[in-house]
């Protein structure tokens, strides 16, 4: 059995060699017309740019579709760590599909070379559990980006309040800022005044900025301030330095309540520590005269 299915596999592994790469290449141009142009750093995407076609061609055969919501889904969350300049859809299901297929050959091999039938037999939940280890690593790409703007926002929010109480505008304060750092929030800011220069407005640009952050203090920044500009209010200052002073004493909050925890967690260990230390220290004495007592008798 354990050959058959071998030999299956390395049968349309190499299938696929053969199929012409036209395949695949037409429906990249194709969804490449119909999505609009896209930059990828090709660079920054190593072996897995030559596994793509491969690994398409052989979905085509297998009649494997990537659908819709699938595909969007998978989309949002290479935006939401900032990986779209490197990363296509295409690119994420080729790892996926690598990575499922080591893990597979990986118990398989092991399985046969040591006669472990146990090893054969996690051979399917550990390639599953492979294809899985990309959406994981991504997730986890997302959660730092995310704590990294919670971790800028307040600096940067301050900054620009401070020029714009200067007499700068809303873009001029961003773009002063974001020249000046070299974060996650900068490179979202220099999005901004893209979006704005190619005719996006202000709203719109910032509406943008939300969704790719996705970032709880964000969306409430950014909602505030287009409540502003919606109105045609001219005090965005008093905004900004209002949402600064608000994530400055969440951000204390929060402090005092890590601050809280780690004393509760330390108790215990330092009392394990210094409950014996004090015994030691009290008893001592007393249990060497109890026992000099005893020894006089």
């Amino acid at each position: 059995m354990v050959p058959a299915v071998i030999s299956t596999i390395v049968f349309i592994f190499v299938a696929t060699l053969f199929v012409p790469s036209q395949w695949f290449e037409a429906n990249i141009v194709k969804k490449r017309l119909v999505d609009g142009p896209r930059i990828v750093n090709a660079d920054t995407r190593f072996s897995v740019k030559r596994m793509t076609p491969l690994v398409m061609n052989l979905f085509t055969i297998l009649n494997i579709r990537i659908s819709t919501d699938k595909r969007k889904n998978i989309e949002n969350q290479i935006q939401l760590a900032n990986k779209e300049s490197k990363w296509i859809v295409e690119d994420f299901m080729t790892l996926k599909f690598f990575s499922g297929t080591v893990a597979f050959f990986y118990f398989m091999m092991l399985g046969m070379m040591s006669a472990n039938v146990l090893m054969l037999a996690l051979a399917l939940p550990g390639s599953f559990l492979g294809y899985r280890i990309p959406e994981f690593w991504l997730k986890v790409k997302i959660r730092k980006r995310q704590d990294q703007i919670k971790k800028e926002l307040p600096y940067i929010l301050n900054a620009i309040a401070i020029m714009s109480g200067a007499g700068m505008n809303l873009i001029p304060a961003m773009r002063e800022v974001a020249s000046k750092q070299n974060g996650q929030l900068a490179k979202e800011f220099n999005q901004v005044i893209h979006d704005v220069s190619v005719g996006f407005s202000q709203v719109k640009a910032l509406d943008r900025m939300a969704e790719r952050c996705q970032v709880e203090e964000m969306n409430r920044f950014i909602s505030s301030l287009v409540q502003n500009i919606e109105r045609g209010s001219s005090g965005i200052t008093n905004v900004i330095k209002a949402q600064s002073k608000e994530l400055w004493e969440n951000r204390k909050k929060k402090a005092q309540q890590l601050g809280e925890k780690a004393s509760m967690k330390l108790f215990f260990p330092l009392l394990l520590l210094a409950f014996p230390a004090t015994l030691i220290f009290i008893l001592g004495p007393a249990l060497i005269t109890i026992v000099e007592f005893f020894a006089n008798y």
